[in-house]
C-alpha cells in the first residue's frame, strides 16, 4: 500500500514538473515574440526551470 502512495506521488510530482517546464517554455517563447534580448529570455527560462526543479524537490505524497 505504501508503495502505491509513493508511486502516486511520483506520478503527481512528475506531472507538476512537466506542466511547470511547459509553462517555462511558453514564457520563453512569449519573451522572444515580444522582441526581448535573447540573453534576457534565456535567463528568464533558466530561472523558471530552477524554480520547477525546486518545486519538484519539495513535492511530497502527503500534499494534495
Amino acid at each position: 500500500m505504501l508503495a502505491m502512495v509513493g508511486a502516486g506521488c511520483a506520478t503527481r510530482c512528475e506531472k507538476q514538473q512537466t506542466q511547470c517546464r511547459y509553462e517555462c517554455q511558453r514564457q520563453y517563447q512569449l519573451c522572444q515574440v515580444s522582441g526581448n534580448d535573447e540573453y534576457y529570455c534565456r535567463n528568464l527560462i533558466g530561472n523558471c526551470v530552477v524554480q520547477c526543479d525546486y518545486t519538484k524537490s519539495t513535492c511530497h505524497s502527503y500534499l494534495p
